[in-house]
């Protein structure tokens, strides 16, 4: 399934768009591990089969932490990078992702309540998530066994062979990985971060906030790709 990140893409650029493996959708059921080097073999895998060298990533959330784990074991297939939201740099309060997240989801699988999804759905959004959108997730909340784990929190050392362009985007409401959280040490660890954007967005952004993406993200590949 495409993201909405990559759909303007299609016109100017090849886009391959893979179901992260053991995650909702068309890829094999098995999970592997995001703490190790299984996701970069995993990439090396598909871009092996499709007689790919090297490429531009992009990467939403997980689908960042699994670039940040290509970047660590095999940085140079990557020619440039877009993070945007991601995971494996640092993470929001806990006790917020508890309160807002993790209890009104115990009690949507209990109740299937949509009092609880909206309320889900509300915090991930900053209040801007589509009706559709919204049945999606309820439907992996109730039918998917979700990921336990995230990709390791990435070190400064584990990067210092990585000198490809990466842009990096975040959003201020961000309850998972929100900027106040990720500025100082994507700074520190990325070694040719071109750009920091900072949106006033929720993890989930709006439509307005995807054309914004859309646009910065069109903006680097013209320059670095």
């Amino acid at each position: 399934m495409f993201n909405p990140m990559t759909i303007q893409l299609t016109s100017k650029y090849r886009v391959y768009a893979p179901d992260t493996i053991g995650h909702p959708g068309y890829s094999d059921e098995n999970r592997i591990s995001a703490k190790d080097n299984s996701f970069a073999l995993w990439i090396k895998e598909m871009m092996d089969y499709l007689n790919i060298e090297s490429s531009a990533f992009i990467g939403p959330s997980y689908g960042a932490g699994i670039i940040l784990r290509l970047a660590t074991f095999m940085p140079e297939k990557i020619d440039c990078s877009i993070l945007v939201s991601p995971a494996g740099i640092q993470l929001g309060s806990k006790l917020s992702m508890i309160k807002d997240i993790l209890i009104p989801l115990i009690l949507f699988n209990v109740t299937s309540s949509d009092k609880y999804l909206n309320k889900i759905t509300k915090i991930m959004s900053s209040d801007s998530m589509k009706e559709l959108d919204k049945k999606i997730i309820g439907d992996v909340f109730k039918y998917v066994k979700l990921e336990q784990e995230m990709p390791k929190l990435t070190e400064k050392n584990e990067l210092l062979k990585y000198s490809s362009p990466t842009l990096t985007i975040v959003g201020k409401k961000d309850i998972f990985f929100p900027e106040s959280r990720l500025e100082e040490v994507t700074k520190e660890i990325i070694p040719n971060l071109i750009s920091f954007k900072t949106f006033d967005m929720g993890h989930f952004p709006s439509e307005d906030y995807l054309d914004k993406l859309n646009n910065e993200i069109i903006e680097f590949l013209k320059s670095y790709y």
